[in-house]
């Protein structure tokens, strides 16, 4: 065999490897992006830096807390957040089928509890907005549950 044949059967090899991977990669279903919208959250992200920064002017902090026997997260909320409305969002980073959001009930309590016995084990981010008195406050954290 002469180097000809020799180039000719790695460059085949080659152009047949790589379309290989190509069929492969068209043959995913699992690939999401982090949310249908993301062009128009962008634009507005200034609006979560002033609600965060809202957050950061609060007498406490909002806590987030995991209880493991229970499996349910717990977030405590200062007490000037109580009688607000908002909404909490869980994010798989992993898979975007599995995204969900409540609305949040802090309208007499400060603390809520979130049962998560049926969520996957893993990374969440857990995104919470609240509005009181026509001010918005924004806090999200990373849980491995």
């Amino acid at each position: 065999m002469n180097w000809g044949k020799k180039i000719a059967i790695v460059y085949l090899s080659f152009v047949g490897f790589m379309g290989f991977l190509v069929w492969k990669c068209l043959q995913q279903d699992d690939i999401h992006l982090v949310s249908q919208d993301y062009y128009q959250k962008e634009l507005a992200y200034q609006d979560n830096i002033d609600q965060m920064n809202n957050t950061n002017q609060l007498s406490t902090q909002l806590k987030f807390d995991y209880v493991s026997e229970s499996k349910t997260v717990k977030l405590d909320f200062p007490k000037e957040s109580i009688g607000s409305t908002g909404k909490i969002n869980f994010y798989r980073p992993a898979d975007a089928r599995k995204d969900f959001s409540l609305n949040l009930d802090i309208a007499n309590t400060e603390s809520q509890s979130i049962p998560v016995a049926n969520l996957d084990r893993g990374l969440w981010v857990v995104k919470v907005s609240w509005n009181k008195d026509g001010k918005g406050y924004y806090k999200e954290e990373k849980m491995t549950l």
